[in-house]
């Protein structure tokens, strides 16, 4: 059984976070002011389909109940050292690592497993959220090369496939 007991202070942190900063890495990939709104929107319908009790083992259903708390919400938001896009991507990928390593030492394999591929489809569905490319809608592509490439960055930094 999880509990937020059986990890540190930082790695519980680093597990709530991780679905924002996957969502943050999509937009600071192929960055737009309309684009990031709907996939900060998709971000959050993904956490809420949890919260529903649409999907979630231990760990994710876990995770999700500390987004109803606003002191943990405000927790959840990542804060990078970095001013400059390189080097929050950077820091992104690395929290990303950790939060997938937290999440193998604190729960079983299969708990953790669960966590990394909640938190890689929720920048599956940022990535979806709005077309790139396009002109008032027409045009554009879903995905675009430089969102994909964060995808396999994602993946790679969760230790997943993609």
């Amino acid at each position: 059984m999880t509990h937020k007991s059986t990890f540190s202070e930082n790695d519980w942190k680093l597990l709530i976070q991780a679905p924002s900063i996957a969502g943050m890495y999509i937009t600071l990939a192929s960055p737009s002011i309309g684009d990031s709104i709907k996939e900060s929107m998709a971000i959050a319908s993904k956490i809420a389909d949890v919260a529903k009790g649409q999907s979630g083992g231990e760990l994710v259903s876990e995770i999700v109940a500390e987004f109803k708390d606003f002191s943990s919400i405000r927790s959840a938001q990542p804060q990078f050292e970095s001013r400059d896009m390189d080097g929050m991507k950077s820091e992104a990928l690395a929290s990303l690592r950790s939060a997938a390593q937290a999440a193998s030492s604190g729960t079983g394999a299969a708990d953790a497993a669960e966590y990394r591929q909640w938190v890689y489809d929720i920048a599956i569905a940022a990535a979806n959220a709005a077309k790139e490319g396009d002109v008032l809608g027409i045009g554009g592509v879903r995905v675009n090369e430089a969102e994909e490439a964060a995808l396999a960055d994602i993946a790679s930094a969760l230790g997943i496939s993609a």
